[in-house]
């Protein structure tokens, strides 16, 4: 497995570095980190991911092992970041290539959908029965998270036909922000989704909360299903406040053979959760 762990740049630098590592398991619950680390930044100007990579997805194909993950730097002048996502690849993780390559870039996606993005991380893919492949990632303007999809023949691209899949709700459990989770095929070849969402707490208690919810996304037309997003989430985080002063479950995997969920409680440690996916 790979995770991501952010330390302290420069001791009077306001940002953090993050790279990307290994980790691994005998019985897929508890992790050992070996220490070595598989992808970091590249500190040289004009660097796409200067500031960190992160946000691991590894996807197999023909044997070989595409590491999709975000790349982050600095906006010019400063005031901000930029956030776009990268593919690397190799026959194993410990093997991999020093050619990155942009999949998913901010300023070009915005192009075609009218917006000022400034961020686009966190994808899942799915190849489809007519073997094209479904791109799903969450995007931003600076101020609200969305859910974007795209399609393409190839998996690392290009993608077209950008446009907005999963808005925030007016009110609820999601009203500020989603992110993409895992995804999953249903038996009727509907696309199963376990998204992220941030919202208030309750209605007494405004402190934002980061949730786990679901979706049904139709894998032909590219729409949701109605009444399938779920108006409740199905994991709530612990009581412990994570970075920005938030409660944050976030989910992160999924290994269907093995009916877990991984996700990330805090932004400090993983949980493993047991999915019921018989009935899917």
């Amino acid at each position: 497995m790979l995770y991501f762990g952010r330390y302290k740049g420069k001791v009077n630098s306001q940002y953090h570095l993050s790279v990307l590592a290994f980790c691994q398991s005998q019985n897929g619950v508890d992790f050992e980190r070996s220490g070595t680390i598989a992808l970091k930044p590249q500190q040289f100007e004009g660097s796409e991911d200067k500031l960190a990579v992160e946000d691991p997805t590894i996807v197999e194909l023909d044997g070989v092992k595409y590491v999709f993950h975000t790349a982050v730097k600095l906006k010019e002048g400063g005031g901000g970041v930029i956030a776009a996502t990268r593919v690397i690849s190799g026959k194993e993780l410990t093997g991999l290539n020093s050619n990155r390559q942009m999949v998913l870039d901010p300023k070009e996606i915005g192009k075609t959908m009218g917006r000022n993005i400034d961020m686009v991380k966190e994808p899942e893919f799915i190849r489809l029965k007519d073997d094209s492949w479904r791109v799903f990632y969450e995007f931003a303007d600076g101020q609200t998270s969305r859910i974007g999809m795209a399609w393409s023949p190839n998996l690392i691209g290009p993608y077209q036909e950008h446009r907005l899949l999963i808005d925030v709700r007016s009110e609820g459990w999601d009203c500020q922000h989603v992110s993409p989770g895992p995804i999953l095929m249903t038996s009727r070849g509907d696309i199963l989704m376990l998204y992220n969402g941030r919202g208030p707490k309750s209605v007494d208690d405004q402190t934002p909360q980061w949730a786990i919810g679901t979706v049904i996304i139709d894998a032909v037309q590219g729409g949701i299903f109605e009444g399938s997003r779920c108006n409740k989430p199905i994991i709530v985080p612990p009581e412990e406040i994570g970075p920005g002063n938030q409660l944050i479950a976030f989910a992160n995997s999924v290994v269907p053979e093995e009916q877990r969920l991984y996700y990330t409680v805090a932004d400090t440690r993983s949980r493993v959760a047991r999915l019921a996916l018989d009935n899917i």
